[in-house]
Parts: C-alpha cells; structure tokens; sequence
C-alpha cells in the first residue's frame, strides 16, 4: 500500500525523470473540490474550461469564472476550489523542461519567474484577451497529450509550451515589476508556511485556535483575520477540510473501519464527520469507498483531487 500523503509541501511526482509534465483533470462533480492549501517546485497552470473557481494564491483570493487561463509559479502557497459542475484541468511541469543550453536574458527573467513568482500574481489570460483563444489552443494540446510516449509528440509538447510562454511573456505578464517581491511579503510567507507544517502535524490531536494563535506569537484576534486572510478559510473550517481530506485518502487506501479511521483523524464526534464528509465529498464515507474500489479498482486516479 502506498504511503499516505500526509505533507502540504507536495512531493508528488509529475510525469516521469525523462518527461516531467503531468496533466490532472476535474470535469462536471456533484459537489465542490477543495485542493488544499500547498506549494510545490513545478510550475502550474489551470485551464479553467467552464463555471466558478475560487483561487488563493500568495495569500490573496481571486474568485475566477471560466473559461480563463492562471499559472501559479512553484514555490507560491496556492489553493483552489472548483464549484459544483464545473470542469477545470491543469498543467504541472517542472521548469527544467523548458531550459535551452545556450544563455539568453529572456530566459533568464522566465525562469526566475517561474520559479520564484511574484506577490502580483497570479497572471491570468481571459477570455476577452485577444491572445486567449490561441493560448487555450495550445495549453489544450499539451494537457491531453502529456501522458504520451512518443518521442516526436513529446517534442510537440515542449514546442507548444514554449509558445505559450512566449504569449504570455509578449502580453506583459511575465514583466520584471511582477517579479518584485520584498523582504515583507516573503517573511509572512514564511510564516503561513510554517504555520500550516505545524498544523499539518498536529490536526489530529484537539489543537486550538488559541494553539495556533500562540504558534505565531500573535493574539487571537489578529490571528483570526490573518489566517481568513492568508488562506481563504476560516482556522475550523481548514483544520476540518485538512482532517477530512486525510480521512478520505485512509478510506480509500485502507479497510480501516470508518469510525477508527474518523477518530484517528481528529473527529471525536462521529455523527458531525459524517455529516461534514456527505457535505465535502457528496456521499457517505462508506458509499465514496465502494465507488473508489468499483471505478479504480482500488486505486487512486488522476482525477481524485480530493485528497490533495
């Protein structure tokens, strides 16, 4: 049995050592998709194909209706929400893949972006942009051919993602003003990150907002505001997203009881787990395992966002 993922810092693997670039799909669910906060070295780009998304991005919240297209650059806490029936699909890539062997200043700036990104992000192409519909054009064929073997489609691949880089960069958004970021807004970056690794570590055990509150020497009130701020989320409805998110992975990755697998989670009432399971996930903990069992013959799919 795979280990459970139980890390905000992604360390999952996109694509493979020789190709890596993954696509993931979320298309037409009953109920809403939160992917958890997280930060990841790759580089990300949503399509958002139709409906309402919520987007957090370096502690900023940007409520997005599709079709429209955003990059999240690695390293920057992000988290979204896909809204009942709406389908989205992204692109996760390590930047490496788009690096030439020769120097040249535009790649440079590119690759710092990319990698580093900016407190202004994130850069979102819109529909009523006039490069939009080629860009969409191409970031299309890149999430529905990335899975490919085939040497020559490879090629095809890095070739489109070049260009569309190379729409964005000739749109402004890759500008050096978007790169600026100050000594500020890192260190409270910093903190959100380390903050959520405390709470990643602990969400099972009775912590507080008090605990949390006292984790950044801050007082209640501040810590309140800060939080809702930095993630979009209340502290309790993080903290019960975190705990049901885990609970949802052991559920379909072992044959744990539901009631031992909602204790060791942090549920001390079971009834309210079920209740908040039915809500997030649009069934009950049992029926949501036998799905999983019957469509992925036990397996995880690419779709299954509900565990990040």
């Amino acid at each position: 049995m795979p280990p459970l993922k139980k890390e905000l810092k992604e360390n999952t693997k996109h694509g493979s050592n020789v190709f890596p670039l993954a696509s993931y799909f979320c298309r037409g669910k009953k109920f809403n998709i939160n992917i958890g906060m997280h930060w990841h070295p790759e580089v990300e780009i949503n399509r958002f194909e139709k409906g309402s998304f919520i987007l957090n991005y370096a502690m900023k919240e940007y409520r997005i209706d599709g079709p429209c297209i955003a990059i999240s650059p690695g390293n920057v806490l992000h988290n979204l929400v896909i809204k009942r029936g709406s389908d989205q699909s992204s692109l996760v890539f390590n930047p490496s893949i788009v690096e030439f062997n020769y120097f040249d200043e535009v790649e440079a700036q590119l690759l710092r972006f990319l990698t580093e990104g900016g407190k202004q992000m994130p850069p979102l192409i819109t529909k009523d942009m006039e490069c939009f519909d080629r860009a969409d054009r191409l970031l299309k064929f890149i999430i529905e051919n990335a899975s490919t073997q085939s040497g020559a489609l490879r090629l095809r691949i890095k070739a489109h993602l070049i260009e569309l880089l190379a729409i964005m960069y000739e749109n402004g958004l890759f500008l050096t003003d978007s790169l600026s970021k100050t000594e500020d807004f890192e260190h409270k970056q910093q903190k959100i990150k380390d903050l959520l690794t405390f709470i990643n570590d602990h969400y099972s055990e009775k912590i507080s907002m008090n605990d949390a509150a006292n984790y950044l020497k801050v007082s209640r009130q501040y810590f309140c505001r800060y939080f809702k701020k930095s993630t979009g989320m209340s502290f309790v409805d993080f903290i019960n997203d975190l705990r049901l998110r885990r609970a949802c992975q052991e559920i379909v990755l072992t044959s744990k009881s539901i009631t031992d697998i909602a204790l060791d989670h942090g549920f001390d009432n079971i009834g309210y787990f079920f209740k908040l399971f039915k809500i997030k996930f649009g069934q009950t903990p049992l029926a949501y395992r036998k799905s999983k069992a019957t469509g992925n013959n036990g397996k995880l799919g690419a779709d299954d966002y509900s565990i990040y």
